[in-house]
């Protein structure tokens, strides 16, 4: 409750310091505060659980280095031959159907590629970047990943009260199934059926998959197959012969099947049997959680999803006590936390010495543990690296931009927080550069027509993965104690939307 009422406070004093009036002239000079020395970041608990309880230590620089990505105008770069085409045209399908859909409203379909087949008319959603309602239909069979086609990308985005998105990646075949005097949302219960990838890309995914995903923190409930899930993080759907699939890759899923609960962790598949043919309702004996299977979502465009979510290797990892969290794969290296006993976490890649584990909490934070100090549940870890790889961004403008998104206007400041002095008002609708966010708070570092500065996240709308940004520790300190945000699913450092949701 403290923690609420202090983001409460932080939030409504920088919400009085949009107001214009009471802004600084960009010319005007003041000295900024002098720094703390260490700010204290704490979440109590009474008991050990996934959300961490850390402490905050001011590290250097995060020593990075850049995956493999795919950018259509240097794609030529990084391939040769048949491999740049195929790879050339799967980035551009994945660019296109993001500028097409990302960020759309919910209680809408929007086809992001291929046209999809559609009742109980066929062509609702025929072009690309379309949108209809969803309850304007029944059934949807999106097409096959497909080299000279692209494929399709179908975003569905449930009522705003129902709490999930979902993303339709390749061929798949989904149909309503609620009932006309139930008291569910259409679209909240449904049948799914995948096809194969037609696509002859190594990086291309093999299947047809759902990417379902709740709000941050909060519980989302639907029915997919006959099958209950109520999620808190993101699930992937999918079926294979008679089987249906459901992997988590963040955060908990409890799955209600034949009478019974059932709970899964990120890390973690359960498969239900069905009839042949009939996805209406599983058969057979309650199934346990096993290591999921990850060859079938490795490829997966995560840079898609709603809320990009880095695809961990199969299984998890436990604290046992309390073990320190550092920015690289070294006892030498600056430390980012030290998390306490009980936390649950899954594992991103190991280092070439197999003594180090690189590690996501539950809120987003990554970083190295010791892999000797760790309760394992783990499957084969096939990322193997010595230096932190950078998050996943958007394609294209998508990863970079973002537009002042209040009324009266949104303050650039020196330095993320509202005791550093404004250096103007950027106006409504004001296309700013995303270059960084805050070590301590949700603020992001902005280009404005060449004027650089610092403006809360809660004043801006983009589809950029905020989580993604670079983070810049060569900021000032604020001179007063800082909440940090609540640690949840997003929380950390800056993220979309400091009220909740994306």
């Amino acid at each position: 409750m403290l923690i609420r009422f202090a983001i409460w406070i932080l939030l409504s004093l920088a919400t009085v310091a949009c107001r214009p009036q009471r802004e600084a002239a960009l010319d005007e000079v003041v000295a900024l505060p002098s720094a703390t020395i260490e700010i204290v970041y704490v979440t109590p608990t009474s008991a050990p659980t996934r959300v961490p309880t850390l402490v905050r230590i001011q590290p250097t620089a995060i020593p990075t280095a850049t995956p493999k990505t795919i950018d259509p105008t240097t794609s030529s770069q990084v391939s040769t031959g048949n491999e740049v085409d195929c790879l050339d045209r799967l980035t551009r399908a994945y660019t296109e159907a993001g500028n097409r859909c990302l960020g759309g409203p919910s209680g809408h379909f929007c086809n992001g590629g291929g046209a999809p087949k559609t009742a109980p008319e066929e062509n609702l959603l025929q072009d690309p970047g379309a949108v209809i309602e969803a309850v304007a239909l029944d059934a949807l069979r999106s097409p096959a990943l497909d080299n000279a086609e692209g494929g399709g990308f179908i975003w569905l985005r449930l009522e705003e009260n129902i709490l999930m998105d979902a993303l339709l990646i390749g061929q798949v075949s989904i149909q309503n199934a609620v009932l006309p005097d139930s008291d569910f949302a259409k679209w909240q219960s449904f049948t799914l059926e995948s096809g194969a990838s037609e696509w002859q890309c190594d990086e291309a995914p093999e299947i047809g998959v759902m990417v379902i995903q709740g709000l941050y923190g909060q519980t989302s409930r639907v029915v997919v197959n006959g099958v209950s899930l109520r999620i808190d993080g993101t699930v992937i759907v999918l079926t294979q012969d008679s089987t249906t699939k459901f992997i988590a890759i963040e955060g908990q899923a409890r799955l209600l099947a034949f009478g019974q609960f059932i709970n899964m962790n990120a890390g973690e598949q359960l498969n239900f049997s069905y009839p042949p043919g009939d996805w209406r309702k599983p058969e057979g004996s309650i199934p346990s959680p096993t290591l999921f299977e990850y060859d079938l979502v490795k490829d997966l465009p995560i840079v898609l999803f709603d809320r990009p979510v880095p695809i961990p290797q199969p299984g998890y990892v436990q604290t046992q006590g309390g073990v320190n969290m550092r920015i690289a794969p070294d006892i030498e290296s600056q430390l980012l936390f030290q998390v306490p006993a009980g936390e649950t976490m899954n594992v991103l890649g190991i280092s070439s010495n197999r003594e180090w584990l690189h590690i996501r909490l539950g809120n987003g934070e990554t970083g190295w543990m010791s892999a000797g100090l760790l309760a394992k549940n783990l499957g084969e870890i096939k990322q193997v690296y010595d230096v932190t790889p950078l998050p996943p961004q958007r394609y294209g403008e998508l990863g970079s931009r973002a537009f002042v998104n209040v009324a009266a206007g949104g303050n650039l400041r020196e330095a993320p927080d509202t005791a550093f002095r404004a250096k103007g008002t950027l106006p409504y609708g004001a296309q700013v550069k995303l270059l960084a966010r805050s070590p301590y708070s949700p603020w992001v570092k902005v280009n404005f027509g060449g004027e650089i500065g610092w403006m809360a996240l809660f004043t801006l709308r983009s589809e950029s993965v905020i989580a993604s940004l670079p983070i810049d520790y060569n900021v000032p300190l604020p001179p007063r104690p800082t909440s940090t945000p609540e640690f949840s699913y997003g929380g950390g450092h800056a993220y979309p939307d400091p009220s909740g949701g994306y």
